[in-house]
Order: C-alpha cells, then sequence, then structure tokens
C-alpha cells in the first residue's frame, strides 16, 4: 500500500478519549454480564440433569426380620442396583425373612 491510501484518524482529545474508553468499558462489562448469566443457566441445567439422574438410578433396599406380616424397613438407597442387590443378600444371610430391591418407579426389581 502506498502512503496516501491510508485514512489516517484524527488524534482524539481527551475529553473524546475518556468517553470512548467509558464506552468500551460499557461493553466489556455488558459482555462479561451475558457471559455470567450464561454460565449460571448451564450450571442450573447441570444440576437439574444430576438431580434427575441421580433420582432415576436411585435404588431402595428394604427387607423384613421377623415377621412376613410386618412392614418393610429401608436399609438404605443406592445410586446402581448391584450396590443395593449386594446389601439385601447380606441382610438375607444374616438371618431376615424377606428381602426386596426397588427402583425410582416403586417397581420391585430384586426379591427374595
Amino acid at each position: 500500500m502506498r502512503f496516501y491510501e491510508f485514512n489516517p484518524q484524527k488524534a482524539l482529545t481527551p475529553e473524546q478519549a475518556r468517553i470512548k474508553a467509558l464506552k468500551d468499558q460499557a461493553k466489556r462489562a455488558q459482555d462479561a454480564v451475558k457471559a455470567e448469566r450464561a454460565r449460571q443457566k448451564i450450571k442450573s441445567a447441570q444440576t437439574t440433569l444430576n438431580t434427575i439422574e441421580s433420582i432415576s438410578n436411585s435404588y431402595k433396599a428394604q427387607h423384613k426380620t421377623n415377621n412376613a406380616y410386618s412392614a418393610w424397613i429401608n436399609i438404605g438407597t443406592y445410586g446402581n442396583f448391584n450396590s443395593a442387590l449386594s446389601t439385601v443378600l447380606q441382610k438375607k444371610k444374616s438371618g431376615s425373612i424377606a428381602v426386596r430391591v426397588v427402583d425410582s418407579k416403586m417397581s420391585i426389581v430384586y426379591s427374595a
């Protein structure tokens, strides 16, 4: 390029430079607020999703100790079926009359 092809910008007065700097700063602050809102929305959605997944994948281990007509006693809530199953099998070995594993939809998944 030749020198005459450039469009030199005029130097800003101190007042104009201050106004331009404030406008630039306001634009950066707006962008930061938008980014923070988006980050908070993503975090909220992830938390909700994790809660739904943990509820949908929970299994309750239950047993009856003395009498078949007594109420089911909760042993605990587990995140996967294998953990709940191993717990009820241990209770069964230790003398419980009946054991079962119930999923989050209250469907009986295992019973003995």
